[in-house]
């Protein structure tokens, strides 16, 4: 399990995840991503609920891993909007930020392709 202190001085502890933490994901996920596919949103909301489902504890208080909505948003109610976005990018595996990182700049409008309205 790692430990991650954030910048406010709370500490976190992520668990090891296992099997049975794919399917809480991908149940979650499928909650919270009703169509739309692999887009920018979908990648945020999937780092999001893999940080939700890896949280073990916080300031040492045991986090139940959520089955729901509500769950979700108890677990982030743990932290300020700054905490959990900073929580986010520390907890975020090299993979996913490679692929977070690949489509923000998928998503910048090539230089000279921007048109101009009269």
């Amino acid at each position: 399990m790692a430990e991650i202190t954030l910048s406010t001085g709370k500490k976190v502890v992520m668990r090891e995840k296992r099997g049975q933490h794919h399917f809480i994901e991908r149940a979650l996920l499928a909650i919270c991503i009703k169509e739309g596919g692999q887009n920018i949103g979908g990648i945020l909301s999937t780092v999001a609920i893999q940080t939700v489902v890896g949280l073990a504890s916080v300031d040492g208080e045991a986090i139940v891993t959520p089955s729901d909505l509500a769950g979700v948003y108890g677990v982030m109610d743990h932290f300020t909007y700054e905490e959990w976005t900073e929580l986010e990018k520390e907890a975020l595996p090299k993979e996913a930020k490679e692929k977070l990182d690949e489509a923000a700049k998928n998503l910048q409008t090539p230089p000279g392709s921007a048109t101009v309205s009269n």
